[in-house]
């Protein structure tokens, strides 16, 4: 077998890096073409507040036809959408010609939205009819905290399969701003919108199928969205129903937490870690826990989120208290849950709770506690806030709880009676 020289060594790392700077001379090309091609049809989406008459939001956007129709994400338009009476959607071209902006359809699921100007604003960019092979450069376009166009190159790493919902995982620096533009091919066709960013070059855009979606549904409607908050309702509830029926026929498994069982990961719906203090020899009693939750956030306002499904597990036991102390520990913890997703008194209700003593199959005793509020804006969702905890042991203790966002009660009662039945200190 032939043995590589240190010279050999050498001329292998020379061409290596000579390939990396060929590509990246390639990628940088690639991407000032993009720019130039491009840049007349990126357009701003401003949010103007009627009574100052000044922009309240911005983000980005571009279209996608002839007539006037243009994408970008429900959340850069949603005060409009929520509070037409006080803000308008506008458009700003790179040679500052501006425009008013009609909102004719959403996907709030997806975080999409279809607005309109009375006439085609600037030249329509080609929706990529197939999913790029992973690793492939792709480039997002927008109008990154009202710089002006910034075109960002990054990797194309595909869809993400372990949420719920469908989003490209996109390397590169996506700002604020930047939400509803294109992210570009290499041909310059749009492979996804943009919507979020986790930091660290780490970044997520809508896959262009879901706005193409959009787009057929809208045609086929043949006219614009006028009651807005009932028709994002119904996507709502269509979507809960969905999700909580494959979640529910989901099979179930569990693992060991003390002496406890408690649910597993769900995928595609949630991910799990733990942790517990059983190093720390300072700590005045053990404690095991259990945390798991979704990453499919539905935004519906800059204050209220849904969609989220959480659920966590604590084993506790005594070690150097005494039960009164230990109880104490215990109380604290068991009333110091909240819902794990964000929302104000203007979205939801008052929290209505009730509260029993229940006995497991193996005769464990336990106190539950099911809280839900209602949606004001939308009739038949409620959020449900779950909580569990043993009470027949000093000196031992297993405490559950659930939230799940955006749900029927009946969903939520299904998932309760399945939550208890898997998870028990048995």
């Amino acid at each position: 077998m032939p043995t590589l020289t240190r010279q050999s060594l050498s001329l292998c790392c020379f061409f290596l890096l000579l390939f990396n700077t060929i590509t990246a001379a390639a990628d940088v090309e690639v991407a000032r073409q993009l720019f130039a091609e491009n840049r007349s049809a990126i357009l701003q989406i401003r949010l103007i507040d009627l009574t100052s008459g000044s922009k309240s939001a911005i983000g980005s956007g571009f279209a996608i036809d002839h007539n006037g129709l243009i994408a970008t994400n429900y959340h850069v338009i949603e005060l409009a959408a929520s509070e037409p009476d006080q803000y308008r959607i506008e458009y700003l071209t790179e040679t500052n010609q501006a425009g008013v902006l009609t909102l004719v359809d959403v996907d709030v699921i997806n975080d999409l939205a279809l607005v309109k100007a009375e006439q085609m604003v600037s030249q329509p960019i080609a929706l990529a009819s197939i999913e790029p092979e992973v690793g492939v450069p792709v480039f997002a376009l927008g109008n990154p905290l009202d710089l002006g166009l910034t075109v960002v190159p990054g990797t194309y790493n595909g869809i993400n399969t372990t949420s719920y919902y469908p989003r490209v995982h996109f390397t590169g620096s996506l700002n604020s701003g930047m939400s509803g533009g294109p992210t570009l091919n290499q041909q310059g066709q749009v492979i996804g919108i943009n919507v979020a960013t986790a930091g660290n070059q780490i970044s997520f855009l809508v896959p262009t199928a879901r706005l193409q979606q959009l787009v057929v549904d809208y045609q086929q409607r043949g006219s614009a969205v006028t009651e807005v908050a009932d028709y994002i309702g119904s996507q709502l509830q269509a979507d809960q129903q969905q999700k909580m029926t494959q979640l529910l026929a989901a099979d179930w498994q569990s693992i060991a937490l003390g002496q406890a069982q408690v649910l597993q990961e769900l995928p595609p719906f949630v991910k799990c870690w733990g942790g517990s203090n059983n190093t720390n020899s300072k700590a005045q009693f053990l404690s095991a826990e259990r945390s798991c939750r979704s990453e499919d956030n539905i935004y519906l306002n800059a204050g209220f989120e849904t969609g989220i499904l959480e659920y966590q597990f604590f084993w506790l036991e005594a070690d150097k208290l005494n039960s009164w102390q230990f109880y104490a520990v215990y109380e604290n913890l068991f009333g110091d849950f909240a819902p794990g997703n964000r929302a104000t008194e203007d979205d939801v209700s008052e929290f209505h709770c009730d509260h029993d003593f229940i006995s497991s199959a193996s005769q464990r005793q336990s106190k539950t506690v099911l809280c839900t509020r209602a949606y004001k804006d939308y009739p038949g969702l409620y959020d449900t806030v779950f909580l569990q905890g043993s009470v027949d042991n000093s000196d031992k203790a297993f405490i559950s709880h659930f939230t799940l966002a955006g749900v029927s009660r009946e969903n939520s009662l299904r998932f309760a009676r399945r939550f208890m039945e898997v998870s028990q200190w048995r």
